[in-house]
């Protein structure tokens, strides 16, 4: 999964873009998946017979997409499993890392340490974008608990700066994903404002041997 200053970035991207309802629980939703204490908050699924997975997109609309329609915590909460759908496609299928190495989980996040700060650089992102909002009653605590103030909290340390060496997650390709995450992110946004269908799950599954 994309880290969550490359979610801040991405939504950055789009505010820039077009106007949304709520700014702050549009960011806030777009990490909040990222919180989660339990449940399956990414609704990753098995499909075909449990040869491949997904991200249950079509079961999030289903149940959400009207509060997607008002409310951008919700309309965030999808971005987020938006984007992390285009990340396993850029990550695995255009750059071939291997999670089932154990050694490039452990490059990937220290990885992720330095390319947050640069990230938070070149989009001019501050920790004061991110707030921790009261979520108490939301119907989204159906899909999963999570622990807010704990996450605010854990993104405000990522711009922290770091040094390092990059091997398997560079800030160029870091880059290059947050601009065509947006640009995807965009097209998604597009077709459900004209009421054609959302991005086809299936699609987008992937074989999880060697991810």
């Amino acid at each position: 999964m994309a880290s969550s200053m490359i979610h801040l970035a991405i939504t950055h991207g789009l505010l820039n873009m077009q106007a949304f309802h709520d700014p702050a629980r549009l960011r806030l939703g777009v990490i909040l998946p990222d919180g989660a204490i339990g449940g399956n908050s990414h609704l990753k699924q098995s499909i075909c017979n449990g040869t491949r997975f997904h991200y249950d997109l079509e079961f999030y609309r289903e149940h959400y997409i009207t509060r997607m329609q008002a409310d951008d915590l919700y309309l965030g909460y999808y971005l987020h499993l938006v984007q992390d759908t285009f990340f396993r496609q850029f990550i695995y299928g255009e750059h071939h890392f291997d999670s089932s190495i154990p050694a490039n989980v452990e490059k990937l996040h220290h990885d992720y340490a330095i390319t947050n700060y640069a990230v938070a650089r070149k989009y001019h992102l501050t920790p004061e974008m991110l707030q921790a909002i009261d979520i108490t009653g939301e119907s989204i605590l159906e899909i999963a608990p999570f622990d807010v103030p704990g996450l605010v909290a854990e993104v405000h340390q990522q711009f922290a700066s770091a040094e390092g060496e990059c091997t398997v997650f560079t800030p160029e390709m870091a880059v290059e994903l947050v601009e065509r995450s947006i640009t995807f992110c965009l097209e998604e946004l597009q077709h459900l404002a004209q009421g054609q269908p959302g991005l086809d799950s299936f699609q987008w599954s992937w074989d999880n041997r060697g991810r």
